[in-house]
């Protein structure tokens, strides 16, 4: 039996082709009748169309390309992969592909690479992982070229100007403060701070909340704060630095589980066991976080429905469903594991 094409299915729900392609690519045009006799014509027949074919009856290329920093860990991969997974459950949800994308921030034609990129690469939209998401060099570019992008855990509102594209996010000074607040009320006063990386907000904003719930945003002592660039790597000498002080810290917090991490790995190489005479915890709650030894304290964001969230607003947008520049913030919980406990 021959594939079904357009023809065979404008036939049977009595209406034209330009119809049927204005239908299954998700134009309003159609009638709420005309588009349920389509729908059931097109599922009768067992029809799909081809994206190409899609593509070129219309502006629109069916494709989200997702744009992550190269040379990320294999932890910090595991945040992307989360993000990638919900992006490709909404554009398999909306008849759209996924298109990934790496570019290297410390490249030395960094501005070259992102130029060709753009340009070759024919998409609806642009998801952009921190910190690519606060990139002036390239939300420049893509506004310029009039790009849909949307961006994880971009810096607050960015001026509020919708050409900046849409953010995706949680509340990272509520998430840090409230983990901080949760290991002071286990006891802990003593409390090592392992940074993210700096040109990424939501690092500076998990460090606010750590400092304001610990000290009321007075004046940390130095020892306490060490520097981290969201991988396990960059945690390692930070964790050996908190931790191979006279006065060590009764609990370390770490901007996120990568490098959590890290800090359960070097207490374990130093004989100092987790929670009896040290406490850890995260941010993102990834897969890994509930099977890393002890099980990990952390704050959950919904990294999977943030990727979805994404991809949905550019399908959206482009289809002309929804208005001017959006900010989504997703609530975030606590998950208090085995790694905190009261100190000793």
């Amino acid at each position: 039996m021959s594939k079904a094409t357009i023809y065979d299915v404008a036939r049977a729900a009595n209406v034209s082709i330009k119809t049927v392609s204005r239908v299954l690519n998700g134009e309003p045009k159609a009638s709420p009748e005309t588009r349920a006799r389509v729908m059931e014509a097109a599922r009768t027949l067992n029809y799909t169309p081809s994206l190409s074919a899609r593509a070129l009856s219309g502006s629109r290329s069916f494709l989200i390309a997702l744009v992550s920093p190269g040379g990320v860990s294999d932890n910090a991969m595991l945040y992307v992969t989360e993000l990638q997974l919900g992006a490709i459950q909404a554009c398999r949800a909306g008849g759209y592909h996924l298109l990934t994308e790496y570019v290297d921030l410390g490249a030395s034609d960094f501005g070259a690479l992102t130029e060709t990129l753009v340009s070759t690469l024919r998409v609806d939209g642009v998801i952009l992982i921190p910190p690519l998401c606060d990139n002036p060099q390239l939300l420049s570019l893509l506004a310029d070229r009039g790009v849909n992008c949307v961006r994880i855990s971009p810096t607050l509102d960015t001026h509020g100007d919708e050409k900046w594209g849409w953010g995706v996010d949680i509340d990272n000074y509520q998430a840090a403060f409230q983990m901080t607040r949760h290991l002071m009320d286990q006891g802990h006063r003593d409390i090592g701070f392992i940074q993210g990386h700096p040109l990424h907000a939501a690092a500076a904003q998990r460090e606010a909340g750590y400092r304001d719930a610990l000290f009321d945003g007075g004046a940390i002592p130095e020892r306490l704060i060490q520097p981290g660039m969201f991988t396990f790597d960059s945690a390692l000498p930070a964790a050996r630095a908190l931790l191979g002080q006279k006065q060590r810290p009764t609990a370390i917090f770490a901007a996120n589980d990568s490098m959590a991490m890290a800090v359960l790995s070097v207490a374990y190489r130093m004989g100092i066991p987790v929670p009896g005479a040290l406490s850890v915890a995260g941010i993102d709650d990834l897969p890994a976080a509930s099977v890393v030894c002890p099980p990990l304290t952390t704050v959950r964001q919904p990294v999977v429905e943030m990727g979805a969230a994404a991809a949905r607003f550019i399908i959206n947008r482009t289809a002309g469903q929804v208005g001017n520049y959006l900010k989504q913030v997703f609530d975030h919980s606590l998950v208090v594991r085995e790694s905190t406990a009261p100190p000793a």
